[in-house]
């Protein structure tokens, strides 16, 4: 924790029940990240990425563990009194789609969280809403009395950004913004996203489970496996010399243009085992190509390696 530490995640865990067992979706999450920085979350599906996201923002509140945004503690509060800060953290869906109310007109999609706050004066909505509107490339005079079905995929995600912004919030969870869209509108998002960051001064954690689309848009990447992170290292150095076997994997389905190959490690194998029996020890170690029975036998420790670099395995593959 720094002196400019936004979000402050402490060792949190979300729980539920299925088929009459209890487990855990995540577990012993912890993660800081500083006004104005870019932290990308990446894993294969199903690892509890989305989980990590709505946890952060109270939803559900996390089961066990701490959320400190700005310094206030999140967990203990009600929901009346979440209210107010969930004008400065906000979060774009996966499904920019989906995420719209399809029989509400753009305009009133995005002045809504005006009108929860109690804003009254409807000609500073209208004006707010054709601000943000023009600051994501929409032209308010087309966009305002459309509804969502009238536009595309990548015009809806501009859509679910401008509302976002509208409340002007401190920290956006971006959970898998581009995931749904065409590898060309991707490219337009992010570059929409990077631009927004740095015309609202807003922190991200950008949610992906595609290491291509993190690689240049975050400061640090946290890698996370079955509900654990395994590594966390500022983006150059992740994508430079992965500590983790399942970080190195995930490296090697990564296409690189030209003669430079960031890993030749083994690409993954095998199926991600079930969170409601997750493997003793480490978590990887069923799939992992340098298991020994100490993984078996006992959890890694989630552990720096190096200044800024942190791995949850016995036999990190730098650093030691």
């Amino acid at each position: 924790m720094t002196d400019n530490t936004l979000l402050e995640v402490e060792d949190i865990t979300v729980e539920y029940v299925t088929q009459g067992h209890r487990f855990a979706a995540i577990s012993g999450v912890t993660l800081d990240i500083a006004e104005g920085e870019t932290v990308g979350l990446v894993g294969e599906s199903g690892c509890g990425k989305s989980t990590t996201a709505r946890a952060i923002i109270q939803l559900p509140t996390p089961t066990a563990g701490k959320v400190r945004f700005e310094g206030q503690e999140l967990t203990e509060l009600s929901h009346a009194e979440m209210r107010p800060i969930r004008q400065r953290l906000q979060i774009i869906f996966q499904d920019p789609v989906s995420s719209l109310n399809p029989r509400r007109r753009v305009k009133d999609i995005i002045a809504e969280p005006l009108f929860i706050s109690g804003m009254k004066d409807k000609a500073e909505i209208d004006r707010k809403v054709r601000e943000v509107l023009n600051a994501v490339g929409m032209d308010p005079d087309i966009t305002m009395d459309r509804r969502p079905h009238q536009f595309s995929g990548g015009q809806c995600q501009r859509i679910c950004i401008a509302r976002a912004l509208i409340m002007e919030p401190k920290l956006i969870v971006c959970d898998e913004p581009v995931s749904a869209l065409d590898v060309s509108v991707q490219a337009q998002i992010l570059n929409l996203l990077e631009d927004m960051k740095e015309r609202y001064g807003l922190t991200l954690l950008f949610i992906s489970h595609d290491l291509a689309v993190v690689k240049n848009i975050s400061d640090r990447v946290a890698v996370m496996y079955l509900g654990k992170f395994c590594e966390l290292a500022d983006s150059a150095r992740i994508y430079e010399a992965p500590a983790h076997p399942y970080t190195a994997g995930l490296m090697a389905t990564f296409p690189e243009i030209g003669d430079k190959v960031t890993n030749s490690g083994p690409a993954l194998t095998g199926e991600i085992p079930s969170p409601l029996n997750p493997p003793s020890g480490c978590r990887f170690r069923t799939r992992c190509p340098q298991a020994e029975e100490k993984c078996a036998a006992e959890e890694p420790e989630f552990r720096e390696i190096e200044p800024g670099h942190l791995v949850a395995c016995h036999f990190p593959l730098v650093g030691e």
